[in-house]
């Protein structure tokens, strides 16, 4: 099948993830607002969802999937075990399965430590550092089933198999939602009702993905581990992998400590950090998630100019659909903020603040998307190593412009600030190192199709603005109605701009729609 179907399987899932994320969201915002309990529930579900991030999106496919992909291939080529790949993967479970047990149980013992090292600002007041710490201890047990859910996913994914994966974070949204009424009336308040569903959405997602990953012939389970030469290896890469992959969600665990000065900075840069994180997932992290397995694919067989061509096509379709998506967040932020949260505990001045931080995190969206696409060149290598240290210099540089936003009294934009800063020189290394090494190369006439493709984008945004002009505060299906409009005329504003610039057409003849022979077929 061609990558495009893969891409577009995973997006589909991702995009009803999201929108049952939103609901979520709006449910949140409905009973938490943004208050002292929005900001505990928010931090402490900060460190089991930066998991469920840095393992799902990224990081363990880096390490797992080039391994699983070889020993498949060598098993096919009768030139390893035939068991060899399930040894593999169950080593794999069983030191994961032990590794997240021990620190889980660790970080349990010293919660109110590890709070006050992540969210320094909450312990100016006793009661908020309180419930933070309450929150904490029913959280952190998510931790352990979504990083055993990564390694199903991981399996699923290198066979093919995407749509399982990618529809597991329904569950999570699903379970959220339902725990406001299950729970809401047995629990003192509704952010523990909200923690609890995190605690169930773990077990449920656990469940789903072992059931597809047993049907698929692989039943795992605790055991005995062998430190063999091949788990070694994943591990030398993980650590690495989970640095490299992961910038963005590092850098907004380090934009927790600065957040956790600034009231209300917490629930701010969370609600506008869920819609930039829509078209991000919806486009980068699903072709980076279907990029590496085909990279890894055409590497293993030598064919280096073939993945440098599939990575362009990859950068181009990447392009396509986020300079739009970035025109339209920014010049919409407020409309979207308004529309999906105003309502209950959270009034009109929160959606102002909120809709400036969705504005400026915008800026950064594209930087974000094609980090996801530039990096399957270096995991699909089995080199996790570069990509980790060039996000350690990201990391110094975001906490060094964090500072300085900081005594500039920027303020909660300030740490938006530096995240964008950050990325956007994630990006420009790694295309730098690939091009140094002749990995990597854009081809000819690239430019010439950025032009085509910006140039759609601009006529929508100006679209956009002109009837933005005419947004108002209503009531709530007012609202979202003139969102809607607003939202459909762009869409067929781009797209006619699109068909004339010649833009669609780049779409039409990439190498995405293009199926390669031998190519595994999903489900």
């Amino acid at each position: 099948m061609s990558i495009f179907r893969s891409v577009f399987t995973i997006s589909f899932y991702i995009s009803i993830s999201r929108v049952l994320g939103f609901i979520r969201d709006i449910t949140i915002a409905q009973y938490l607002g943004v208050s002292m309990l929005s900001d505990a529930f928010f931090a402490a579900f900060r460190l089991p969802n930066f998991f469920r991030r840095i393992f799902a999106e990224g990081a363990f496919n880096s390490a797992f999937v080039p391994i699983f992909i070889e020993k498949i291939q060598d098993k096919k080529n009768g030139k390893a075990d035939p068991q060899a790949d399930l040894l593999f993967v169950r080593n794999i479970f069983s030191l994961l399965f032990y590794a997240l047990l021990i620190f889980t149980i660790i970080v349990q013992m010293f919660m109110p430590f590890f709070m006050k090292l992540l969210f320094p600002g909450f312990f100016a007041d006793l009661e908020k550092a309180e419930m933070l710490i309450a929150l904490s201890r029913i959280t952190i047990f998510y931790l352990i089933f979504v990083s055993l859910v990564s390694l199903f996913s991981g399996i699923l994914n290198s066979m093919s198999k995407f749509a399982v994966p990618a529809s597991s974070p329904i569950i999570l949204n699903l379970t959220m939602i339902a725990s406001t009424f299950v729970f809401g009336t047995l629990v003192p308040n509704y952010a523990y009702a909200l923690s609890w569903g995190v605690f169930v959405a773990g077990i449920l997602q656990f469940l789903w993905l072992f059931t597809f990953t047993t049907k698929a012939g692989y039943l795992l389970y605790p055991k005995l581990p062998q430190f063999n030469a091949d788990t070694k290896k994943f591990f030398r890469k993980l650590l690495p992998g989970i640095v490299g992959a992961n910038v963005m969600q590092i850098n907004l665990l380090v934009d927790s400590i600065f957040a956790s000065s600034i009231a209300g900075a917490v629930s701010y840069l969370y609600y506008a950090d869920r819609i930039n994180q829509l078209p991000l997932a919806m486009i980068g992290i699903a072709i980076g998630i279907a990029l590496l397995p085909a990279l890894s694919r055409r590497i293993k067989a030598g064919e280096d100019d073939a993945a440098i061509q599939l990575q362009n096509a990859a950068l181009e379709v990447g392009m396509i659909l986020v300079i739009p998506a970035t025109l339209a967040l920014t010049v919409l932020a407020y409309p979207i903020i308004s529309s999906l949260f105003e309502r209950g505990q959270f009034t009109s001045n929160e959606s102002g603040v909120v809709a400036q931080a969705l504005m400026f995190y915008s800026f950064g969206l594209p930087s974000y998307v094609l980090v996801k696409v530039m990096e399957p060149a270096f995991f699909a290598r089995g080199d996790t190593k570069t990509p980790m240290k060039i996000a350690i210099v990201c990391l110094i540089n975001n906490a060094f412009w964090n500072v300085v936003f900081y005594y500039l009294n920027f303020g909660y934009l300030g740490i938006v600030l530096a995240s964008v800063l950050s990325t956007y020189l994630n990006l420009g290394s790694l295309i730098t190192i690939l091009i140094r090494r002749q990995q990597f190369y854009f081809e000819k006439g690239f430019a010439k199709k950025m032009v085509k493709i910006l140039i759609p984008s601009l006529v929508m945004a100006l679209t956009l603005y002109l009837m933005r002009q005419h947004f108002h505060q209503a009531q709530y299906t007012a609202k979202v109605l003139q969102l809607t409009i607003m939202i459909v005329v762009g869409i067929l504003v781009y797209a006619v701009s699109a068909y004339f610039s010649g833009s669609l057409n780049i779409l039409v003849k990439s190498r995405f729609l293009q199926r390669k022979k031998n190519e595994p077929v999903s489900n």
